[in-house]
């Protein structure tokens, strides 16, 4: 695969943004009316769309959200070489029956891959799996690393279990087997209903806490040491991860490392965990890619909504980082197994 597929040069587009979002222009037609209510709809007008879902509008969209030409013009201008491009959370389908579910993540991944595969060196997919029924997931992994993807795009919850739980082990082991890396996205954080007078707060302040969240859970449930080789990254700096882990770390030394559950501390395994830098501040962003987790973070910028980065190599000049090459690329690079020619 090349590097990049356009007339700029290598030197000049180096950055690599693992956290940008698709959503695919049309839907098919969903199943009948009545049931699976949610599967979402495209109303399009001349200056954009209008996603609903449950018969009520979702989100305003534009034409970036699924044109790669669009895109690709965003992206010189921002200088960004490569986008791993995942699906928007709100169509990772956990709410479905698993069935309909894997209709959805099928047809999601077949609009991100055709965008992958038209423009090579310019996007890879983090595709979408069914993961309310893990054993379904786990089959649909195999077909995913055939046809291109680089990794899939988790919630940071299914339906209210966090990603820790038992039941999910054996995904993330063939994830591992399949050496494809895993995207965790905040999605309908636990505890989002108590902020329902101020729902401007859960994409705010309840979305970095249910990341962190999962990641802990992920910790204490072994998952990392087990499976050293599986790439886990997490969106938006892992959220609330660095004050959680820390204080976990104390849980661990009072309970004998939680039955013997853990053999290293959870900040060990927590910096072996990928995050993007998307965290509003150079001096937090310095402090997540030179202490917490180096050669572990890259560049996220959640693109194309509001609270996007628009100015993601600035971003990072302005941090200063160690080592602004592992965050510009290298890290990403790493993350997503790709290679230069």
């Amino acid at each position: 695969m090349g590097w990049l597929s356009t007339s700029r040069s290598h030197s000049d587009m180096e950055l690599v943004d693992v956290h940008a979002h698709v959503v695919p222009r049309t839907f098919p037609a969903g199943p009948h009316q009545g049931i699976e209510s949610r599967w979402p709809c495209m109303c399009h007008r001349d200056d954009g769309a209008t996603i609903t879902i449950d018969g009520k509008a979702f989100r305003e969209l534009d034409a970036r959200s699924w044109d790669p030409s669009i895109r690709i013009d965003d992206m010189d201008a921002m200088g960004v070489g490569m986008q791993a491009i995942s699906p928007m959370p709100e169509l990772l389908s956990y709410w479905f029956k698993p069935q309909v579910g894997l209709d959805m993540c099928r047809w999601t991944n077949e609009q991100l891959l055709e965008i992958s595969t038209l423009h090579p060196g310019r996007f890879v997919t983090l595709a979408s799996v069914p993961l309310q029924d893990p054993d379904l997931a786990s089959r649909e992994l195999a077909a995913l690393k055939a046809s291109g993807a680089v990794g899939v795009e988790l919630g940071s919850n299914i339906n209210g279990e966090f990603l820790g739980e038992v039941r999910f082990h054996e995904f993330f082991a063939e994830a591992q087997r399949l050496d494809l890396a895993i995207f965790i996205h905040a999605l309908h954080p636990i505890g989002a209903q108590r902020l329902r007078s101020t729902p401007e707060l859960v994409p705010f302040a309840a979305f970095p806490l249910d990341t962190a969240l999962c990641a802990a859970s992920i910790i204490r449930s072994g998952i990392p040491e087990t499976l050293p080789d599986l790439r886990i990254g997490f969106s938006h700096g892992g959220g609330a991860i660095i004050p959680i882990v820390h204080r976990l770390g104390k849980g661990a030394e009072i309970t004998n490392h939680f039955a013997g559950t853990l053999t290293e501390s959870p900040a060990h395994y927590a910096a072996r965990f990928y995050y993007d830098n998307l965290v509003y501040d150079p001096g937090y962003m310095a402090y997540l890619a030179n202490e917490f987790a180096p050669g572990h973070v890259f560049c996220g910028t959640d693109y194309p909504y509001p609270i996007m980065a628009t100015d993601p190599a600035g971003d990072i000049a302005r941090a200063a980082p160690h080592d602004i090459a592992s965050v510009t690329h290298l890290a990403a690079r790493q993350f997503l197994n790709l290679h230069r020619d």
